[in-house]
């Protein structure tokens, strides 16, 4: 683990987002089976102007990157008093590619995702991070966090809010067709998955978007991606959409989610496009002490939504930080 590395800083910051972003306290690489995975550390107790009260553990979804995050919502999670660690998933961000053509989002298999989460809970979080740990996690970061758990056990984490999490996929059932038909092998696994393609910034009109209905934050990405392009990150392969559906699979065997120990709190957006969130009620209903909540008329993703819709989120996500907390 290299730690307080400049390099895994953003290159620039777009000068729109002066008044809400927050730069971490500390960023850096940690070394994970042959690749560098970006981390990076907010309101630590050495540098927190007032008594912390608890950390957050934030993991972003398929295609999304620390910054995002960091431009609203981890300086919303600062004013709360929590420490933030957050996670760059190997294959977007800053963190290492898996292909020569970094615009394609790879995985070898969904237990490389597991492993990489794994190896940041025990070197980066749970050494220093106060306790209580939360769990806020976004749809792909949601599934990966919820297998950890079923697999590994609780950890350092307490409680967790699971936003739209990668449960089911509304044209699954599709997707697990065409699979069936596509042999296994590098050369097909590694192309574009169908309707996708690289990123192109002019093809991003947003009344054709399915994840928010805000326009100023669904630009977020944009602006990210101008002010550094190593962010930048195309559509998911064939291989991802088919590790993605066996873990899934996997993820929804009797007797896996039984295992999980720890109170979470489903948020599922009621204009999901992406995520089949009727699958939520089922999940939420396997777990030992599962809470399920829909925001409706959010799209799929609910902490870049409406400040209406962001609203009704960050009381769900208050409810269980108060629980946690004692208050």
């Amino acid at each position: 683990m290299s730690d307080y590395d400049p390099t895994a800083a953003p290159a620039a910051v777009p000068a729109d987002f002066g008044a809400t972003y927050r730069p971490a306290e500390r960023y850096g690489f940690l070394e994970a089976n042959g690749a560098r995975l970006r981390y990076a550390c907010w309101n630590v107790p050495e540098t927190a102007s007032e008594k912390v009260k608890g950390t957050v553990v934030l993991l972003p979804g398929r295609a999304e990157f620390i910054e995002k995050y960091a431009t609203e919502v981890v300086g919303e999670l600062v004013g709360r008093g929590f420490c933030v660690h957050a996670l760059d998933w190997r294959g977007q961000g800053l963190s290492d590619r898996a292909l020569a053509d970094r615009g394609k989002g790879h995985i070898d298999n969904f237990s490389t995702y597991m492993a990489d989460l794994q190896l940041f809970l025990d070197k980066v979080v749970a050494p220093t991070a106060p306790r209580p740990i939360l769990a806020l996690c976004h749809s792909m970061g949601a599934h990966i966090m919820m297998r950890v758990l079923a697999e590994n056990g609780s950890g350092p984490i307490s409680a967790g809010v699971l936003c739209s999490p990668m449960t089911a996929l509304k044209r699954e059932a599709m997707l697990r067709s065409v699979l069936m038909l596509m042999p296994e092998l590098p050369a097909i696994d590694e192309r574009y998955l169908f309707g996708t393609g690289p990123f192109v910034a002019l093809a991003r009109e947003f009344h054709a978007n399915i994840v928010t209905h805000d326009e100023r934050r669904y630009r977020f990405t944009d602006q990210w991606f101008t002010a550094d392009p190593r962010l930048a990150l195309g559509g998911p392969t064939l291989g991802w959409g088919r590790q993605a559906v066996r873990s899934m699979t996997t993820a929804m065997a009797p007797g896996y989610l039984e295992r999980i120990e720890l109170p979470l709190v489903l948020i599922s957006a009621g204009e999901d496009l992406l995520i089949d969130s009727h699958s939520h009620d089922t999940v939420a209903s396997r777990l030992r002490h599962g809470e399920h909540f829909t925001i409706a008329g959010a799209k799929h993703e609910v902490m870049m939504e409406t400040d209406a819709l962001r609203a009704l989120f960050w009381e769900a996500f208050d409810g269980l930080a108060k629980g946690v907390l004692g208050q």
